[in-house]
């Protein structure tokens, strides 16, 4: 009985006076109100957007920043090495006029120093050839040992072997440039 009670009433002192307004003097004010709300929604969005772009600005300006103090650092180290080269130079010139030596490295003691390394690189270069040649004759040796074993005759079988391979004369490229 209580349900259907409160069912007839509308639950009571429950008047929804928010809902619809009373006066016209309300309607008014609550459609200025929204009107108000509505363009204050705009405003907020305009707002958001440009705030947006401000910072999209901001970072790129940013970046800018940094690139160009990178550039200015490139820069100035360069300008110091080139200042610093500027000073051994005019040092130099100082020198030369007075008549004094410049710190010039030792030129032929730089070609006997690379001479000697070649020499080296050249002389085991030289040992290794040397142990293959005596690899291949090793193998030779025991191969014509098992062909003579076969019944083979060794010297026939070599003959004319390497002969093709013999490395030509300065005499043939002089020849060459003639024609």
């Amino acid at each position: 009985m209580l349900a259907e009670e409160l069912l007839r009433t509308g639950g009571g002192m429950t008047t929804d006076t928010s809902q619809k307004p009373s006066s016209g003097r309300e309607r008014v004010q609550i459609e200025a109100l929204r009107q108000e709300l509505e363009g204050a929604k705009r405003q907020i969005g305009a707002l958001k957007s440009e705030k947006s772009q401000i910072e999209a600005e901001a970072n790129n300006q940013r970046n800018l920043s940094v690139k160009l103090e990178s550039d200015l650092k490139s820069l100035s180290e360069a300008y110091n090495s080139i200042e610093q080269a500027n000073y051994r130079l005019d040092a130099e010139v100082k020198a030369l006029r007075q008549g004094g030596s410049v710190p010039y490295p030792d030129v032929e003691a730089i070609k006997a120093q690379a001479k000697e390394e070649a020499e080296k690189d050249s002389e085991a270069e030289l040992n290794d050839l040397l142990v293959c040649l005596g690899q291949e004759q090793t193998k030779v040796e025991k191969l014509s040992t098992r062909l003579t074993e076969l019944g083979e005759d060794v010297d026939t079988l070599l003959q004319g072997i390497g002969d093709d391979t013999a490395i030509p004369d300065d005499d043939d490229e002089d020849e060459d440039d003639e024609e």
